[in-house]
């Protein structure tokens, strides 16, 4: 009995559990999903050796969740919005397993986000390797990059992105540079430009610039800040995929014209600038036809509506099987003013937490996150979902940080 409950109250089976499920969420659905049930079971079994700390922040996913089952009331196809919360039902399970488990110190936070960094070089160094076999075989440099990089493991690029960049940053912002860590966050940074998130790719230079000048010593920020600006300019400067992405941005998007036209051709040169306006110009017209603005259409229960407008607009038939591509107008979409609240309420979580902690990998997470939502409804998949809240859980831990800081 002495074992079990050492067991149950110990900070390394929680540090293995959530590092574990972390590293799950990339490979195949049912691992992830196996995961969340090990570490609810685990909690659980904790409880009763410890207090249960439910900290206020983690009431915003559940009251999100509740919102999504009133949903119910006005859905106009109820086994749609049944399959949505079955999807979104983990906005309950991992608030409520961090709840039951003993309060994770910064230390043993740190030591999960190590281990799912050291995770994500391995799969880094796996899928290059495989598009370097390709590649030999077939000549086919595109295999390096984007979604075909990533393809062998059936992600999704922007997602993966989102997770490395993450990673990258906690590795340069808590760990000791070591050669280790040098060489991790090495392969992160390469990883990071061959999966060709433009927007990911920005955002995280930004975030690096801003917390180099401020966590390191003048010495360090002349060497840092001239290593990312070599970076840069030799990604800017030479030919390769991924500038090619970024100058096609420019100068293909034509954002007048999507907002205004009443009529496009099949083949019509789409850019993900593009594509996303237009979602958001029909998501508008949706809510003025059916004054849907109060209470949205129902938890996953908008995607009739998008592709009658995607055929009235005469959008070629594989565009079809796209959402809004932005959080903020799915959640307006299906969930009404309310839904978008409660996400914003999330981000404000975390902008809180950041103020009261000043870490930075709270800043970066919070970042991040909001700049994804711009062009993802990250939380309403699966990956992207199981891997914002176990981070928003895990940061959300302003106790030890606070007290940690003070030592």
């Amino acid at each position: 009995m002495q074992n079990l409950t050492n067991i149950f109250n110990s900070q390394r089976t929680f540090v293995v559990l959530l590092a574990a499920f972390l590293i799950s969420i990339p490979l195949r659905y049912g691992f992830s999903t196996a995961m969340l049930i090990v570490l609810l079971a685990a909690s659980l079994g904790s409880v009763r050796y410890h207090k249960i700390r439910f900290r206020k922040a983690y009431v915003i996913p559940v009251l999100l969740f509740v919102l999504m089952i009133v949903s119910l009331l006005w859905t106009n196809n109820v086994a749609n919005s049944m399959r949505g919360l079955e999807r979104q039902l983990a906005l309950v399970l991992i608030p409520l397993a961090f709840a039951l488990m003993p309060s994770i110190t910064a230390r043993s936070r740190n030591s999960i986000l190590y281990l799912f960094a050291v995770a994500i070089s391995v799969m880094a160094v796996f899928l290059i390797a495989l598009a370097a076999i390709h590649f030999f075989q077939f000549r086919n440099l595109s295999r390096f990059f984007y979604h075909a990089l990533v393809s062998p493991m059936d992600l999704n690029a922007i997602y993966v992105s989102v997770m490395v960049s993450l990673s990258g940053l906690f590795l340069l912002f808590t760990q000791r540079k070591n050669l280790i860590t040098i060489g991790l966050l090495l392969v992160h940074a390469v990883f990071l430009v061959l999966l060709s998130s433009k927007i990911i790719i920005v955002t995280t230079a930004l975030i690096t610039t801003y917390g180099i000048i401020r966590s390191f010593s003048k010495k360090k920020i002349i060497v840092m800040l001239s290593i990312l600006v070599v970076g840069i300019l030799l990604l800017f400067s030479t030919s390769n995929p991924v500038r090619d992405r970024f100058e096609r941005e420019v100068s293909v998007s034509n954002v007048k014209e999507v907002m205004e036209c009443e009529r496009f051709n099949k083949v019509y040169d789409w850019t993900g600038t593009t594509i996303r306006l237009f979602q958001a110009r029909i998501f508008v017209e949706m809510m003025d036809e059916h004054d849907a603005y109060l209470s949205g259409f129902g938890i996953n229960n908008s995607k009739e509506k998008i592709i009658e407008k995607q055929k009235y607009y005469n959008l070629w038939q594989g565009y079809y099987e796209y959402n809004f591509h932005n959080q903020y107008i799915q959640a307006f979409a299906e969930l009404g003013i309310f839904g978008l609240l409660f996400v914003i309420l999330l981000l404000g979580a975390l902008l809180k937490e950041y103020i009261k902690t000043r870490d930075i990998l709270v800043l970066s997470f919070f970042l991040i996150a909001a700049v994804i939502f711009l062009t993802e409804t990250y939380i309403w998949r699966q990956r992207g979902l199981y891997h914002f809240l176990i981070l928003y859980c895990l940061l959300i831990n302003s106790d030890t940080l606070i007290q940690n800081q003070k030592k």
